[in-house]
């Protein structure tokens, strides 16, 4: 695949390989097998020229893929297992309540999402979470002979999971008192409301990992994040946000998610997050579009291109004004330097070897996570829609279950193989998902290899401008991840 930078610089993208490197007419035409024509040999240095990329065409073939191991399919119970106990069990997140006292308007569990569960007033109670816990860290121990350094994860999650604190506080009790060789790692996903003396003393205590939900100033905040009456939330929660960051807690412990959409003002957004009393920046998002989003259905074809066009401003202006010494804390730095970083650096299958057990996008073994909701039911992951049950607080991980909704969704991947841009494939069953099964990626894909261009335009002219830079940005938001968890950078 080929794709050029702004300033006009032509690459190509080896899929195969899974580098990109500097094209040039010579190189395309030995690339495709094309004999070269007379009027296509530079008149200087001739010889050199083909000698160079003859013999960097070589290169290249000498790492390219030989021999491919057949993968075996169907995925086989017993290999899941050794996979999960090898590489899973990552982290365990209890869905400790259904209830929310916010009704965020592009909330994953709102009317904007037809396939998802509605908000209710269950909670989980303490046996449930005590027997998913005793699985989870049962695991974790049967799987010390793989992975011996391995440190059991908690998180909590609702609706707002602060609705059921006490939950959380027996939670904590129980695992470090019944396990007290153990070092536990806790987090918490919040709106910011809820958040009182008491709890903060709680949290700072045992060390948790607060993530808050904050989408900007108060005019974008309170468009979006508002209470079941309408009132946006804004004022309350930044009067709990600065109260809790100035009573001495670890701020790389304290964290913001920002989520925005087409009617956003990324320099707002921007401007926001650089203040000194805002928590640090952790993730930046959009609405997802999965589990039957009707979300989007409110904007105008004017709102989308007012966005692009202010999206292209904002990138322009990074690119004039970004630095090697930047900040790299706010809005603009997650969305270009960060997003380009990881895009270059963290996708799994550009560094997975070809006959791994899913040899196409970015999908991890299912189990590396494991969500419990409010009855015990074990899933993939908060993020998916919850028809893919692998376990239950009574019996454990179901290996079976797991191999039969891994195998669906090998099923599904049918345009993967011949896919030009496969080994940057980010995607994962919540791309594909349905109602208990896949959609297929032939359907799900259709634009992709568009956006991948457009994202190697990106990253590529930030790494002309700034040659150093995405190397500065992913060393040091992967280094500060690992001091605060294991977790937060999934």
């Amino acid at each position: 695949m080929e794709f050029e930078s702004i300033s006009g610089v032509r690459y190509y993208y080896d899929n195969e390989i899974g580098i990109a490197f500097p094209s040039h007419p010579l190189i395309e035409k030995m690339i495709q097998n094309v004999p070269l024509q007379e009027e296509d040999i530079p008149t200087v240095n001739t010889d050199d020229d083909v000698l160079f990329y003859s013999r960097f065409l070589q290169k290249l073939n000498k790492i390219r893929p030989r021999h491919k191991i057949p993968r075996k399919h169907p995925i086989q119970p017993e290999e899941v297992k050794q996979m999960v106990l090898h590489d899973g069990l990552y982290q365990m997140i209890l869905g400790i309540t259904e209830d929310c006292n916010l009704r965020c308007r592009y909330c994953v569990y709102s009317e904007a999402y037809t396939l998802s569960r509605k908000p209710s007033k269950v909670r989980m109670e303490f046996t449930t979470a005590k027997k998913a816990l005793d699985w989870y860290i049962s695991l974790v121990m049967e799987g010390r002979e793989y992975n011996p350094v391995r440190k059991p994860a908690i998180s909590f999650y609702g609706g707002e999971p602060l609705l059921n604190f006490d939950l959380i506080k027996k939670c904590v009790q129980y695992v470090k008192t019944t396990y007290p060789d153990l070092e536990f790692t806790f987090s918490l996903t919040t709106n910011g409301t809820l958040l009182n003396q008491e709890r903060e003393d709680f949290l700072k205590e045992h060390g948790f990992l607060m993530n808050i939900s904050i989408d900007g100033p108060k005019e974008e905040h309170d468009r979006n994040r508002i209470y079941q009456d309408g009132r946006g939330t804004f004022d309350d929660v930044m009067k709990n946000v600065r109260r809790f960051m100035s009573s001495g807690y670890d701020k790389d412990k304290f964290s913001s998610i920002c989520v925005f959409d087409w009617k956003c003002n990324l320099f707002s957004l921007d401007a926001f997050f650089r203040q000194p009393d805002i928590p640090k920046l952790s993730l930046m998002t959009t609405p997802s579009v999965h589990d039957g989003c009707v979300y989007y259905d409110q904007f105008s074809d004017d709102d989308f291109q007012n966005y692009l066009t202010s999206e292209k401003k904002a990138f322009q202006y990074y690119l004039d004004h970004a630095t090697d010494d930047t900040t790299r804390h706010s809005v603009f730095e997650q969305l270009y330097p960060l997003f380009a970083s990881r895009f270059l650096y963290s996708i799994p299958t550009m560094i997975m070897p070809e006959n791994r057990v899913i040899p196409y996008s970015g999908a991890c073994i299912l189990g590396r996570k494991i969500f419990v909701d409010v009855h015990g039911i074990f899933h993939p992951c908060e993020r998916i829609n919850q028809s893919f049950p692998i376990g239950d607080e009574k019996s454990g991980l179901d290996f079976t279950a797991i191999a039969l909704i891994m195998n669906n969704y090998l099923e599904h991947l049918d345009s993967c193989k011949t896919c030009a841009i496969s080994k940057t494939c980010g995607y994962c069953y919540n791309q594909f998902a349905q109602k208990g099964t896949f959609n297929y990626a032939s359907e799900v894909c259709k634009k992709e290899e568009d956006i991948k261009k457009f994202d190697f335009s990106r990253t590529f002219t930030l790494g002309e401008r700034y040659p150093h830079l995405l190397d500065m940005v992913v060393k040091d938001y992967y280094t500060w991840l690992s001091k605060v968890s294991p977790t937060l950078g999934d």
